[in-house]
């Protein structure tokens, strides 16, 4: 009688038993002792051969879809497929003032050339930043020269060092792509030059791809990307395909580019410059901005989530999909985070727009306003509507959880304070690893898994949530309307569902609370205990939102106020739009609950 070997069965020693209950049908074999046999271990052999040649296939078939690869190699060579250029890295940029002293014959203007360099050192690492623009400085008066750009003296200077390559064009059936073999160049800093012979001095500029708005047949374009193998690879048009300009054999095709240190040369704050200005006059250096906004190579769970948007927004602007992937595409080396969501989708609708909100890695005010104001020029070529662009800033709402597990200290050698700070530490790296970014929701269950795992004597644990939003109270009396990211719990008879922290208003010390059950705020006094302000707002439980009416409350100290609010589904909480979850750890409490149970 034949056995059925199920494919479904390739563990080694499944695959193995199944072998022998084959043999063992078989008459030669019936009552033969394969455990103590040589034939044992040439089952051995082939289950082996088995077991391998069907992790080979089921890693291969891995490997060649997105959702499922795990070598970068091969998502790389997935999403080239695709058309989606991976983000190299990206240089750190800080953002200073220059400026100098001519008391001599001062000239009316001074010029500072792109490229001129500044050095300076991050944990005892020397780095190179160099400016990217001619900069021009005029007379204020004083015999003082402060550089600018189009009259902004706030001028970034980028990390990296400018490297040239050089090739000479082949047949374009033999040679249609060039290595440039280096790991760490600044696709954005990527310039191509074509000179009609090496030792031509004038030569045609070509433009990237991803930076081009129309293509004819008149379009010089280059593509550049990673290669699976890490390097960068160079290719251009062929008569046919990404316009008919391209170089020909015997073209010379210099390549120019900046080798990055990516995050390593983050947190730069004091500059140097490595020379003198035309005529031997010093620099002063001003930091307004410590160095940031470097990037390694992106990620690939990044490089998975981006590429099918990519993709799909065929680099025209047509969903709100489609504004963020190409937003994050041409400025990731500023963007953290990016959520798009059509005018139709706001509160209140605004039809006509689309809305960004992104959460930006940098904090300066400068690069902030130049990307937004590049974000709409953008859109102005690439969107196939009318659509305004309409920036929404993130909303942080932060979370406070009081975790109670049981604890047995029989079943552990450590002390019950060292096993609450554990746990503390798993909430944190539960929040950490999960939230923080749009579109990425609380689940309480999967917290409290992360906290039984922490130490044998958690036996279990439950926690209570709130979410917390911080508003910065301005003078006046002030109409308030403050979003939470999910409907609040109803009025409650015996728990408080709004609480906050404490301010000044009326020159005494007070606390906003709910009525027992009832939606109407009041302002607590907290010498007494009696209401101050007997409505000062109302919350709507299904909206979400706390209304408070003519607030005129001051800080006492600090930035913000803090207004709590008890979700009406603490299991999970999603948030909309420009909504980000976060954790409040100075907040949140883990208690252990002794126990002597198991």
């Amino acid at each position: 009688m034949a056995t059925t070997i199920k494919s479904t069965d390739l563990d080694f020693n499944e695959i193995k038993n199944s072998l022998k209950v084959h043999l063992q049908n078989s008459a030669e074999f019936s009552d033969y002792n394969f455990e103590a046999s040589a034939l044992s271990s040439l089952l051995d052999v082939l289950a082996y051969n088995t077991h391998q040649n069907s992790l080979v296939a089921n890693y291969a078939l891995n490997e060649s879809f997105l959702s499922t690869a795990q070598l970068r190699s091969s998502l790389v060579g997935l999403a080239s497929s695709l058309g989606y250029t991976v983000n190299s890295r990206t240089a750190s940029y800080a953002v200073v003032n220059l400026f100098t002293t001519i008391d001599v014959n001062p000239p009316s203007s001074v010029t500072l050339p792109a490229g001129s360099t500044f050095s300076s050192t991050v944990d005892n690492k020397t780095y190179t930043f160099q400016t990217r623009n001619t900069l021009i400085a005029r007379n204020n008066g004083s015999d003082q020269y402060f550089f600018a750009i189009d009259g902004n003296q706030n001028v970034p200077i980028y990390e990296g060092v400018v490297k040239t390559k050089s090739f000479i064009a082949g047949q374009g059936s033999d040679l249609d792509s060039y290595v440039i073999p280096v790991t760490n160049l600044d696709l954005d800093t990527v310039k191509v030059t074509v000179f009609d012979s090496p030792s031509s001095i004038n030569g045609k500029t070509f433009i990237n791809i991803n930076g081009a708005t129309s293509i004819n047949e008149k379009t010089r374009l280059f593509v550049c990307k990673e290669t699976p193998n890490g390097f960068y690879e160079l290719s251009f048009g062929n008569g046919v395909r990404l316009g008919s300009q391209a170089p020909v054999a015997g073209n010379k095709i210099l390549v120019e580019y900046t080798a990055v240190s990516g995050a390593e040369a983050n947190g730069a704050r004091t500059f140097s410059p490595d020379a003198q200005i035309a005529g031997g006059y010093d620099i002063t250096v001003t930091t307004i901005a410590q160095s940031g906004g470097g990037n390694a190579k992106e990620s690939i769970e990044s490089i998975r989530k981006n590429a099918p948007y990519i993709y799909a927004s065929q680099n025209r602007m047509v969903t709100a999909e489609d504004y963020a992937a190409l937003t994050l595409r041409s400025y990731a080396n500023v963007i953290k985070d990016i959520k798009a969501w059509g005018g139709e989708d706001n509160f209140p609708a605004t039809y006509g727009s689309v809305f960004l909100s992104i959460e930006f890695s940098t904090t300066d005010a400068t690069v902030i306003t130049n990307t937004k104001e590049a974000i709409t020029n953008l859109a102005k070529d690439l969107s196939v509507a009318s659509f305004d662009i309409k920036f929404s800033d993130p909303v942080d709402t932060f979370l406070e959880v009081k975790t109670f597990f049981q604890f047995n200290p029989n079943l552990t050698s450590s002390s019950r304070s060292q096993v609450e700070t554990n746990v503390a530490s798993a909430m944190e790296t539960y929040f950490e690893n999960n939230l923080g970014a749009f579109d990425k929701s609380f689940r309480r269950s999967n917290m409290l898994s992360a906290i039984d795992a922490v130490d044998g004597s958690v036996l279990s644990s439950r926690a209570e949530i709130s979410m917390q939003s911080r508003f910065d109270p301005k003078l006046g009396a002030v109409d308030y309307i403050i979003n939470y990211p999910t409907s609040i719990s109803p009025p409650d008879d015996t728990l408080y569902v709004i609480s906050s922290g404490n301010f000044f208003i009326n020159g005494k010390i007070c606390f906003l609370r709910n009525v027992l059950d009832s939606n109407v705020i009041q302002a607590i006094s907290v010498a007494t205990g009696i209401a101050e302000v007997d409505d000062i707002g109302s919350y709507d439980a299904g909206a979400g939102t706390v209304t408070l009416n003519s607030f005129g409350g001051t800080l006492i100290n600090g930035e913000f106020v803090k207004i709590n609010a008890t979700p009406a589904n603490q299991s999970v909480i999603n948030p909309f739009r420009n909504n980000i979850l976060k954790f409040d750890a100075t907040a949140s409490t883990a208690l252990a609950v002794l126990t002597d149970t198991v």
